[in-house]
């Protein structure tokens, strides 16, 4: 059968590995991170993270590291780290295949987040936090690659109050949001009345 000059192009076209749209670096982002999240997540699962001498808990608790104070809060409930450690477990799955990687992205953010914030603010280890920047970069660059999907899902495609009834309803977020200011400035008032209360 007779192929077509067109056909031979298109056919051509796609097979070259070079027409392909998803970049090369986010494929070697995910791969790397998916490789981390596996040692952390299982190192987890093991005990091998969050594991603090016995020595520790009889120390001044104004003695010790920030590290050291993350460490025993953490180590406290061997169920959360298990529960962190198959986030991470799953997560890494996830990024392993390019139809689930924007998924993996979703569901590892927001752990990242929390623990690259831990590591810059509670000075753990340079290495855990380098790591942990890595990822969070990762991560964002995964979504961002993927934004107009992102944007649809939790912008664009979501429906507004309708405009009859939109004072009504910016009139309760109002009511909410002052509702808290109150509550709050109530509360530093009784705790400074307190405190001047006391004898000195």
């Amino acid at each position: 059968m007779p192929v077509t000059e067109s056909g031979s192009l298109e056919g051509n076209e796609s097979m070259d590995p070079s027409a392909d749209p998803y970049p090369k670096y986010l494929d070697w982002l995910r791969y790397l991170s998916a490789f981390l999240l596996l040692l952390y997540g299982t190192s987890k699962l093991l005990g091998r993270q969050f594991s603090v001498p016995p020595g520790l808990a009889l120390r001044p608790v104004g003695s010790l590291s920030g590290r050291d104070l993350a460490w025993y809060y953490y180590s406290y409930s061997h169920v959360y780290a298990t529960i962190l450690g198959l986030i991470q477990l799953a997560g890494a799955a996830l990024l392993l295949f390019r139809k689930t990687a924007l998924l993996g992205a979703a569901v590892v953010m927001p752990v990242i987040t929390n623990i690259l914030m831990i590591n810059v603010f509670y000075y753990i280890t340079w290495g855990a936090t380098c790591t942990s920047t890595l990822i969070f970069a990762a991560m964002v660059a995964i979504l961002w690659h993927d934004r107009p999907a992102l944007l649809g899902v939790f912008w664009t495609s979501q429906a507004s109050e309708p405009a009859e009834l939109r004072r009504r309803h910016r009139m309760i977020a109002a009511a909410v949001v002052l509702s808290v200011i109150v509550l709050m400035a109530a509360g530093l008032w009784l705790s400074a009345a307190r405190t001047s209360a006391l004898p000195r």
